[in-house]
């Protein structure tokens, strides 16, 4: 039997393609941000607030598309918003944990068998310290001068950058050069630093690396200087003493949220508008939305593997991770996307008119409710797992191994683990599920299936045992997205069909932000296993509790039904057409007998 394709569907089928493949890395943003300097608990507020305003944006775009018609115009907006923003977050400098700051000082140098101190004192004012950093401690009261004043090393990417006058005179006429710099996260030299009143007292355990750039100091004398110092983002996998208060009066955080904003709303409008071109396109065939929807997960799969290898490979050595193979793969797949999105076909009846009330009324059915509800709690899900998940990964992957060479790789096979594996697969055979078990069993197995993953994700230990627990996205995510979106679209009112799926997929989205916020706490007060494990149970409990409302729905249903076909039964050799009762000899007389039987 010959292939037949679809070539209405076919530039649909390769916008999910390239869009999704150009947005693989959508879930490395989280440790993107986290590595610019954002702390987790930002990170969690940030992808609790963005996704809230998409809601907005995604019900505003969806009324004007129905309103007015301009689904096209809509959609080619927001692939260009989602391209720019998506791609500008990469580009964004770090953000700083404090502004550069000048200040006279007094310099000296303590020499001592294996410390060497450097001490930065202001001569601005005596009662307040212009060296002050909050991510340093207060120096340990001691008159011993070998004394540490921390007991941990941390290492911190600062600067301290000295000029001298130029007349100055060290060290027997020796002149110091008059820009004089180090970094205090040098690997072959880890340095100790501490705060007291006046002065940052900075402290090598290895005496030399300090002496080598201070060769013509004289140690223990004192020297005027004018020292700026400035301390940028740490390395993603440490964020200590760096609070929410540190980075929101930054600009580059104002940045990264605006973009987010911009790409959650482009990301939300232009999902809806395809799903809805979509169904229009298939009418009365909504089963097979899962069959072209898998194409995204492909691109996805496929693109987030290559990348995440190609990322590995280029951040050996590296302080921290380059991007920038992941960056360039997806500038060509979305302006490919933008080309191929001007080849969509839409087309919609302007005589179906958005009823508002039409609406108000599906939503306000008891059915209704308990299904957004239950959307609602697998964004909650969701949310979590996209938001923390990948950093829930480095953390178990450095806990096992300090050391592990390997993190972006693997991060990378488990999007094709999830895509290939598990949600291509589901989505495929997405509309045999729900056409053979019926749309509330399919919602109650995806609800499984999320608890036990969420379960199974706060159990492992060994990093590669995330890959198995992955195979579980395709009957969870896999199966109840093409279920959500599609018994959306059999419920919409004929001319609300973006309205609808506007709604839904708002509710969706108002789930993800919740499961952002709700994942940073729990990542931040118990930690990323733990608040897995409670998430899962959670789910678990949900699980049940769908399942027993639907029950008593059911019967209750069931006996209305029976009690109103009951009262409601036409007299024996009588039909109901049109809610008017004939007898078969006049649907017979009036040559309609092939609509009572029908109605029969």
């Amino acid at each position: 039997m010959p292939v037949t394709i679809n070539k209405g569907l076919l530039p649909l089928k390769i916008h999910y393609f390239l869009k999704y493949g150009g947005m693989s890395f959508f879930t490395f943003l989280p440790v993107v941000a986290r590595q610019k300097g954002i702390p987790t608990l930002a990170v969690g507020l940030m992808w609790t607030v963005t996704p809230l305003s998409s809601c907005a944006i995604n019900i505003m775009m969806s009324t004007l598309a129905d309103a007015f018609k301009i689904h096209r115009a809509l959609f080619l907006a927001g692939m260009v918003t989602l391209s720019t923003s998506f791609l500008s977050i990469f580009l964004l400098p770090d953000i700083s944990r404090s502004s550069h700051t000048q200040t006279e000082a007094t310099v000296s140098l303590h020499c001592l068998d294996n410390i060497t101190r450097l001490s930065l004192c202001s001569k601005v004012n005596e009662n307040y310290n212009a060296f002050s950093l909050s991510v340093f401690q207060k120096c340990a009261e001691s008159n011993t001068s070998d004394k540490l004043a921390k007991t941990e090393e941390d290492v911190i990417n600062c600067m301290v950058n000295c000029t001298y006058p130029q007349d100055v005179t060290l060290n027997e006429n020796l002149l110091m050069p008059s820009d004089l710099i180090f970094n205090l996260s040098e690997k072959q030299s880890v340095f100790n630093v501490c705060e007291n009143d006046t002065c940052a007292i900075i402290t090598g355990a290895n005496a030399s690396p300090l002496l080598s750039q201070f060769s013509n100091f004289t140690c223990g004398e004192m020297y005027d200087a004018t020292c700026l110092y400035h301390c940028g983002s740490v390395d993603s996998r440490d964020e200590k003493g760096i609070t929410l208060s540190d980075v929101i009066p930054t600009a580059e955080f104002w940045l990264i949220f605006i973009l987010l904003v911009l790409l959650y709303g482009g990301n939300a409008t232009t999902t809806t508008m395809a799903d809805t071109v979509c169904f229009s396109l298939l009418g009365n065939a909504r089963h097979k939305y899962g069959r072209q929807r898998m194409w995204g997960s492909v691109g996805w799969g496929s693109v987030g593997t290559v990348s995440g290898a190609l990322v590995d490979y280029y951040s050996k050595g590296r302080a921290h991770i380059n991007y920038t193979p992941a960056l360039i793969i997806s500038g060509i797949f979305l302006t490919l996307n933008l080309i191929v999105s001007l080849q969509i076909k839409f087309s919609f009846s302007k005589k179906d008119k958005l009823i508002a009330r039409n609406v108000g009324n599906l939503i306000c059915t008891p059915k209704m409710m308990i299904y957004m509800l239950t959307v609602i709690v697998v964004g909650l899900s969701m949310g979590t797992m996209w938001t923390f998940l990948f950093i829930i990964v480095e953390d178990v992957a450095l806990a096992w191994d300090p050391f592990f060479p390997h993190m972006k790789l693997l991060q990378g096979l488990m999007l094709g683990a999830e895509c290939f594996l598990g949600e291509v697969p589901f989505l495929f055979l997405s509309s045999l599920i729900i056409k053979k078990m019926g749309k509330i069993p399919t919602f109650a197995l995806s609800l499984t299936a999320f608890s036990l993953r969420l379960l199974l994700y706060s159990s492992v230990t060994n990093p590669w045992y995330f890959l198995p627990v992955d195979l579980l996205h395709g009957l969870s995510f896999g199966l109840f997205y093409p279920n959500m979106i599609s018994y959306a679209s059999s419920v919409a009112p004929r001319g609300a069909q973006a309205t609808v799926q506007g709604i839904i997929k708002s509710i969706f989205i108002g789930g993800v932000s919740s499961g952002a916020m709700v994942g940073g706490l729990l990542v931040k007060t118990v930690g990323g296993s733990r608040a897995y494990l409670y998430m899962g149970l959670f789910d678990v409990a949900f699980t049940l509790f769908f399942i027993i409302i639907q029950f008593l729905i059911y019967k209750i249903s069931s006996r209305k039904s029976q009690d109103e076909d009951e009262d409601s039964a036409p007299e024996e050799g009588q039909v109901l057409e049109n809610g008017i009762r004939k007898t078969l000899y006049e649907c017979d007389a009036e040559g309609q007998r092939s609509i009572c039987d029908l109605q029969t």
